[in-house]
């Protein structure tokens, strides 16, 4: 019901509330004024059948602010025009509006056609026919009526009903989002808010939250066209029955708690309209997106292709996300300047020193391929990553959305540990963590490795679930190594000096003497009279030569003695099918302390499996 936005526009006193009147049966005029002096002053709505929801806009120079708040959430508009006035100042500043908003379909409608001779009415049409011209209502039916008699009326009504359904929407991204353009309260019930659902779903009883402001407040009740309910999707216009600590305001929007951020600063894409007065840089504007009106400083990058690039340096937060659309007026007197699209909130304050790259950096941005302008997005701007909740706040969509678009990106982007990277920005940090290891290497050329901290240190900023992704990639592609908990360039191999290797051969010949009991570090430093630290490097540089074999942090074993207990362990399990520890440690001449983790190393391996205190083949036991 009410799932299609149906929004009037046009010159004042044209007959756009008389029409809506005809059509629903529905007064739109609500206030007062409005009944008083004939004119509409604020949004009014009515409802088409359960196909449409209609929103009547002012067509009064002074309240074009209210006009926008009604059809910036508008799928299909009515552009209105009197057969007696013809075009007129606000007709045309209507259309442009509506053509920035990106409305995509509408028709025509010419009333007052009963006070009118056809003759004049045709001169009207062509006139109409010009001024739509390279407009989306180019081709758009126009329709001939006269609301107060009813003709022509069955006619529209007739077409509406048959073509709404068929209308594409805008698209929907998903988070929850409505523009709040009434607030009111209801005796026995408290604040009322009412909006568009743009995108999402809002139920009863929901947890919300009102932006800017970041007001909480919970959904007590709902409705649509007059009517409960528990669900209300995107689409619907909705009556919001909330509780609150603070009392919500037009222009806020709704939406579901950390969803969205209000920003003070936006990066633009703009069109200006031909007529109106060229913008200049640093210019006071007002901006009008959504349901909200904000003063602003425009400041201007480049002019390419009939459009603008720039910043808007806003006075009061909004709302706003990737895509989103805007009109700009001049500060006074307030005439339509133009609109644009949003394609970045809380850019780089230093946008302004880099005008021409930043510009061709936005051109990129532009266009309705969500995709695209996230992977370039995270390509130029987030060196580091991205967390997925502030990429859907930036975006305007679900975190299902963005990670089906990783999925999607044939490698393009990866996520990992929350966080979203952009290929092209890991290929940077793994440049910089071989030239970080090639340095440490330089360094220290005796050094088997270095530790994660010690690489981290040089690569100031870098998120930890960045680095775990990186490594794991970089040992992957054999660019680097990762032994015993220490990194290393696979390029690169420790270089010993006289003293080390002739210690080395020292440590395996007393390794190979002691058989499977090999004595600690700490004793071998005593027995060989040489210091811990050295007898420590030693033995992992036999270790990494491949002439020991390393079981934990101090347990080394010389590489032979270790092969010729393997074979033992092969042969016993031949003879007898399982084999214990006990019986192990004396075939071995050894104990417990060896014989338990060599076994549990051999686990790991396929060559045995443990089953209770046995050991019996495992699925490697022949290879």
């Amino acid at each position: 019901m009410g799932r299609i936005i149906v929004g009037t526009a046009g010159h004042i006193d044209h007959g756009k509330s008389s029409l809506v009147r005809a059509l629903t049966g529905t007064d739109p005029d609500r206030l007062p004024e409005e009944k008083r002096r004939q004119i509409t002053i604020d949004l009014g709505f009515a409802f088409l059948d359960d196909v449409a929801a209609i929103i009547d806009v002012p067509g009064h120079e002074k309240f074009i602010h209210n006009m926008v708040a009604g059809a910036a959430t508008v799928d299909f508009a009515l552009l209105v025009i009197a057969a007696d006035d013809g075009v007129m100042p606000q007709t045309r500043e209507h259309l442009h509006i509506l053509r920035l908003l990106g409305i995509p379909s509408g028709a025509i409608v010419l009333t007052k056609c009963g006070v009118t001779e056809a003759s004049w009415q045709e001169l009207v049409v062509q006139q109409i026919r010009e001024v739509t011209l390279g407009t989306f209502l180019q081709d758009a039916p126009l329709f001939q009526v006269d609301s107060l008699a009813g003709t022509g009326i069955p006619e529209l009504r007739h077409f509406l009903l048959k073509t709404l359904p068929t209308v594409s929407r805008k698209p929907e991204k998903g988070i929850l989002r409505i523009p709040i353009d009434r607030v009111f309260s209801v005796h026995g019930h408290g604040t009322v808010v009412t909006g568009t659902v743009l995108s999402g779903t809002v139920e009863r009883e929901q947890r919300v939250e009102l932006l800017p402001g970041k007001i909480a407040a919970r959904v007590k009740q709902l409705q649509s066209n007059a009517r409960d309910h528990t669900v209300i999707r995107s689409g619907m216009r909705a009556a919001l029955n909330l509780s609150s600590d603070r009392l919500p305001e037009r222009g806020q929007t709704l939406t579901a708690p950390d969803a969205l951020r209000a920003s003070r600063r936006l990066a633009i894409r703009f069109e200006q309209i031909g007529e109106a007065p060229q913008i200049k840089d640093r210019q006071r504007v007002r901006i009008l997106i959504g349901t909200q009106e904000v003063m602003a400083r425009f400041r201007l990058f480049t002019q390419h292709g009939g459009y603008s690039y720039g910043l808007l340096l806003l006075d009061t937060p909004v709302v706003a996300t990737w895509n989103d659309r805007f009109i700009v007026r001049r500060y006074s007197p307030m005439t339509t300047l133009g609109g644009g699209v949003v394609l970045e909130y809380d850019p780089p304050l230093r946008l302004a020193r880099q005008r021409a790259s930043v510009s061709a950096f936005l051109a990129e941005l532009t266009g309705e391929n969500l995709a695209i302008a996230v992977s370039k997005w995270l390509e130029h701007r987030a060196l580091l990553g991205e967390p997925l909740r502030s990429l859907g706040q930036r975006f305007g969509v679900t975190d299902e959305t963005l990670l089906a678009l990783v999925s999607n990106s044939e490698g393009v982007l990866r996520h990992h540990a929350g966080f979203t990277f952009h290929r092209t920005s890991m290929q940077r940090w793994q440049k910089a963590i071989l030239a970080e290891l090639s340095a440490l290497h330089e360094k220290q050329r005796d050094a088997t490795g270095f530790t994660t901290a010690q690489v981290a240190s040089a690569l100031k900023g870098l998120p930890e679930p960045l680095l775990t992704l990186l490594l794991k990639d970089m040992q992957s592609q054999g660019k680097i190594a990762l032994q015993d908990g220490l990194l290393r360039s696979s390029s690169s191999s420790p270089s010993l000096d006289s003293r080390m290797t002739k210690l080395v051969e020292e440590v395996l010949r007393a390794l190979h003497a002691d058989g499977f009991a090999p004595r600690s570090s700490s004793v071998l430093s005593e027995a060989l009279r040489a210091p811990k630290t050295d007898v420590d490097k030693a033995l992992v540089a036999a270790a990494r030569s491949g002439r020991a074999m390393r079981l934990g942090t101090d347990l080394f074993f010389e590489m032979q003695t270790f092969q010729v207990a393997i074979e033992s362990v092969r042969a016993l399990l031949k003879s007898q099918s399982t084999v214990q520890v006990s019986e192990l440690s004396k075939v071995l001449e050894s104990s417990r302390k060896y014989t338990v983790p060599f076994l549990e190393y051999l686990d790991t391996q396929g060559i045995t499996e443990r089953r209770g205190n046995d050991r019996v083949p495992g699925r490697n036991f022949n290879k």
